[in-house]
């Protein structure tokens, strides 16, 4: 019984571990396209072309305080829409009739140890999961680059 009483916890916590190691690695192996896409976004902004959100201009931090950039991918790691501040905020399953399990939120600010003649910001894309989860509960990948 005793033998029973630890190793049934322990087996249940691997399972539960390998879970989250499956999402992290499926997570990573798709956020090639994800962050492609959410770069192209960028540049389309830059641009004056925008499809979700609106068109910046060089050396222009995004989102304004306030309000998120988020694109919403589904499982297979396809762009499905634009995520609103409420829904980013408390999670969401699905848009537009799609499924959704990842989110990718955009923001760019100025980097303070910029001191060129052409400024840059520091963009950060974190693409978050499981996307029907809180934002405070998601778990997080980083990607930094730098803009003009």
């Amino acid at each position: 019984m005793g033998v029973l009483a630890v190793a049934i916890p322990l087996v249940f916590g691997a399972l539960a571990e390998s879970g989250k190691s499956g999402l992290s690695s499926e997570a990573e192996t798709r956020s090639t396209w994800m962050v492609s896409a959410c770069m192209a976004e960028i540049r389309a902004s830059r641009e004056g072309r925008p499809q979700y959100f609106y068109p910046t201009v060089a050396a222009q931090a995004f989102p304004p305080d306030g309000e998120v950039w988020a694109l919403a991918f589904s499982p297979e790691g396809k762009l499905v829409g634009k995520v609103g501040k409420a829904a980013y905020d408390k999670g969401v399953k699905e848009l537009e009739g799609r499924a959704v399990r990842y989110i990718a939120s955009l923001s760019a600010a100025a980097d303070l140890a910029e001191t060129g003649p052409a400024p840059m910001l520091r963009a950060r894309i974190h693409l978050e999961y499981p996307s029907a989860s809180p934002a405070a509960k998601r778990q997080k990948l980083g990607f930094h680059t730098r803009i003009p």
